[in-house]
């Protein structure tokens, strides 16, 4: 069975998307064939592999509420062994639809769990989702399907407050739905090396988080925040860049927790 990793954060414009996006392309480019599974109404992820959202006719949301099976919806990428499973404004309104569902807080991860029981279908050994910026029935859902989380944050002090918000909500979902659910690692993004600030946070994150802080920090790159709009990964973008190397080290040490 694929390992199913979540990139969640309830606040926005933290890194989360070019996280999901860029963590998948480099376990596709090290021959780790790989699903990323959109399941953000913004469809970000999807753009962001060069997929158009208005020319989507199944997505994330019919995979979830109508059975579509894995195989009809996943879409290929530029990255040999990289499939997504797009999304579009299709999700809007989804919480409300699955709210006077029976066992609405499992949808997903039965559904998931269905399709990737048949490996002659899909045989994937990553299925990275990209998570909601928000603490929804939908990111509950995602949570309770999910093995591992990966919470990237910024280097400020409003993001550790939302920090507390996520890992108190992760605690609770361990404990009700979902106890095989684990932090893999905190992730470090847009740090500012010349900022106080940036350290200051870092510092005080891994004095109280210890080691779940990942070692490897994202650093604020223009090469980086240049790539979605030219719907690439940054190792197909500009390999060489800080960014690409940023995140292919912060893939080794996921291989390696993993022990892949």
């Amino acid at each position: 069975m694929a390992e199913v990793i979540a990139v969640v954060n309830q606040k926005g414009g933290v890194g989360k998307t070019t996280t999901a996006i860029n963590v998948s392309a480099c376990l596709a480019a090290a021959g780790h064939k790989t699903l990323l599974i959109d399941a953000d109404q913004q469809g970000n992820s999807t753009s962001g592999l060069g997929i158009s959202k208005k020319s989507l006719k199944i997505t994330f949301y019919d995979f979830l509420m109508t059975g579509r099976p894995l195989n009809e919806v996943v879409m290929e990428t530029i990255i040999p062994d990289l499939h997504i499973l797009p999304a579009n404004s299709d999700l809007l309104g989804l919480d409300q639809e699955i709210q006077n569902l029976e066992k609405k807080e499992t949808l997903f991860k039965r559904r998931l769990e269905e399709e990737l029981a048949r490996p002659e279908e899909t045989n994937y050994k990553f299925v990275i989702i990209d998570a909601p910026p928000n603490l929804d029935l939908l990111t509950i859902n995602i949570m309770a399907a999910a093995k591992y989380l990966i919470i990237p944050t910024q280097p400020e002090y409003l993001s550790l407050e939302g920090l507390s918000n996520l890992v108190d909500t992760y605690k609770r979902i361990r404990q009700t739905i979902n106890p095989q659910l684990s932090i893999l690692g905190i992730l470090i993004t847009m740090h500012l090396a010349n900022s106080n600030l940036s350290k200051e946070v870092t510092q005080d994150l891994r004095r109280f988080m210890g080691s779940v802080v990942f070692e490897t920090i994202i650093p604020r790159n223009i090469r980086l925040a240049e790539a979605p709009g030219h719907c690439q990964p940054i190792i197909v973008y500009d390999p060489r860049s800080v960014g690409a190397a940023s995140y292919q080290a912060v893939t080794k040490e996921i291989l390696s927790k993993l022990k892949k």
